[in-house]
């Protein structure tokens, strides 16, 4: 057996690279479903043959395949929240404004490797940087787009994840920690980093519901829920102690059996 750790490791760096998991799928012998479950790390280990033909696919992107465009829209719409206007963005990755509209707003269900790359550079170049479009910031609001902090680097390209909040982007906060100095009652605006203390502290040490949370940081019971897991599994993936409901929790109808077991 082995560890399937590294295994998922390296597919999540293949699928950044822009190989597909049925790509993936079919150059390795693995099945889809098998695949899943390894990214999704459900078991600690996994058949040394099976890892072993995972870990030798070669993590060269073929930058002329057709990938989904997920991650890509979503880059895109974030630097439109951020203010940068189509124009500077069509710049920026090496293609027609057209194409780069018709992306953002969702026209496209595929691009290939090469766009997708050129669409990450730009995004890792201008994301932390606010741009100066008015009129582009309007529109991404009125569309509900989610900027950059509303994604992790590792779930932006996945189709079934959702957005880390759907409340309004953090602007500038002085003075302090602001994760405590939100649990004391101020009324201060949360940052990514910030938000998720937040949310790791109301697991471990109350006894709120998933929607009683979730409303008190103004964001769905879904993000809410998988940001919960995204600490434990990333705790998990670092060798350390998994946060756990150290409060008695049980008026969650939908807490999950190892939860159960955890608050016991």
């Amino acid at each position: 057996m082995a560890d399937v750790r590294p295994v998922a490791g390296h597919l999540r760096h293949l699928i950044a690279s822009g190989r597909s998991i049925a790509a993936i799928s079919q150059d390795s012998g693995v099945s889809l479903n098998t695949i899943r479950k390894i990214l999704k790390q459900r078991r600690p280990e996994i058949w040394r043959t099976t890892a072993d033909k995972l870990l030798a696919l070669p993590d060269v992107p073929d930058k002329a395949a057709l990938i989904d465009s997920t991650g890509t829209v979503r880059r895109l719409q974030a630097l439109v929240v951020m203010g940068h206007s189509q124009q500077t963005i069509s710049g920026e990755v090496g293609c027609t404004y057209t194409y780069i509209s018709m992306l953002t707003h969702g026209q496209r269900a595929t691009v290939t490797v090469a766009l997708a790359l050129a669409v990450q550079a730009a995004y890792d170049k201008l994301s932390m940087h606010p741009g100066p479009s008015v009129q582009g910031k309007a529109r991404a609001a009125r569309y509900g787009w989610n900027g950059p902090l509303s994604w992790d680097d590792d779930t932006i390209d996945d189709p079934n994840a959702l957005p880390m909040t759907d409340a309004a982007q953090p602007v500038a906060t002085e003075g302090g920690n602001v994760a405590d100095r939100w649990l004391m009652g101020e009324s201060v605006i949360l940052g990514a980093d910030d938000r998720k203390q937040v949310i790791q502290h109301l697991f471990e040490w109350t006894d709120g519901t998933v929607g009683e949370i979730a409303a008190s940081l103004e964001m769905t019971p879904a993000a809410v829920e998988q940001a919960w897991n995204r600490l434990k599994k990333k705790a998990r993936l670092a060798g350390e102690k998994e946060p756990w409901r150290r409060v008695y929790g049980l008026r969650d109808k939908d807490l999950k059996q190892n939860d159960m077991e955890e608050v016991a």
